[in-house]
């Protein structure tokens, strides 16, 4: 008896175990659905990866260009162009269409940043990307921009402007196959799909269902309701979160070792000892300086 007693007692205390288990996983599932549902389009992560579908980028692109007989042939989300000597650059969707045009699409929500030079650094990385060597100029391919920002940073209350180059005094519009686009999230575009896309971008609700763009909302809903999708989508941004802290305590080093340099240089040794002492000297130093 003792023995069959001391059994279920053993066998009580491993279910129970293994129920906690279980309930500490339902949880953690929980917690992390909830916190991907509370993402949407405007985060450049999740934008990403919903428009690696090349279904749902499809319907994007043929919407954001006005052109429903676009064929995409192939999509890379979060596409790294490492150049040896100078910084580089990750475009959030870079696809390809049928007739061999390049298209870029860009979220950027951020204010602090020079928007008009950020495009035409993508551009340039793009150019040097896809020439290849012993290629003719008139072999590169066309490159269609798509750069989308939250707020209107033109100011003249669009939600699209078309950039054209032309010659000053004259109707001559220059063609050299770059076409940029700004769109915005603030204005109205005067198309009423192109509108209807970006207020699903601003508040992306899983529930939302629409006829304009059925295979975006598709994806966007295995990554916030599906099991495997949720698992993806979380680990991707905790990937990404873990990065960044990585690369700003990186570069949070590199400018307090510039800050010393300059001071030393200048012979500035108080300042030296006052400035790792207390956080806010340190901060005016580092406007001085312009670091």
């Amino acid at each position: 008896m003792p023995d069959s007693c001391q059994e279920r007692e053993e066998f009580t205390d491993e279910k129970s175990q293994m129920d906690v288990t279980a309930d500490s996983q339902l949880a953690a599932y929980e917690e992390r659905r909830k916190k991907v549902r509370m993402i949407n389009m405007t985060n450049d992560i999740f934008f990403s990866k919903v428009l690696e579908d090349k279904a749902a980028c499809q319907e994007v692109v043929a919407i954001l260009l006005d052109n429903p007989g676009i064929t995409v042939k192939e999509v890379k989300g979060q596409y790294s162009i490492r150049n040896m000597e100078n910084h580089s650059v990750t475009l959030d969707i870079l696809a390809e269409e049928m007739g061999g045009r390049l298209i870029n699409i860009e979220m950027q929500v951020r204010d602090d940043v020079d928007h008009q030079k950020r495009v035409r650094y993508y551009q340039a990385s793009i150019d040097v990307s896809y020439l290849e060597k012993g290629i003719s100029y008139d072999e590169i391919s066309d490159v269609y921009l798509i750069y989308i920002t939250e707020k209107d940073f033109l100011g003249q209350k669009k939600g699209i402007y078309y950039v054209e180059r032309s010659v000053r005094n004259t109707n001559l519009v220059l063609e050299n196959g770059i076409h940029e686009v700004y769109m915005n999230l603030t204005c109205e575009s005067g198309n009423e799909r192109i509108d209807e896309l970006f207020r699903y971008m601003r508040n992306t609700d899983s529930a939302y269902e629409t006829d304009s763009f059925p295979n975006l909302v598709k994806r966007v809903k295995f990554f916030k309701e599906k099991k495997e999708g949720n698992k993806i989508m979380f680990d991707v941004l905790a990937e990404e979160r873990a990065e960044g802290i990585a690369v700003g305590k990186l570069e949070g080093e590199q400018r307090v070792s510039r800050l010393c340099k300059r001071l030393i240089q200048d012979e500035r040794m108080e300042d030296l000892k006052r400035s790792v002492e207390n956080p806010e000297f340190q901060k005016k130093l580092y406007e001085e300086y312009g670091l």
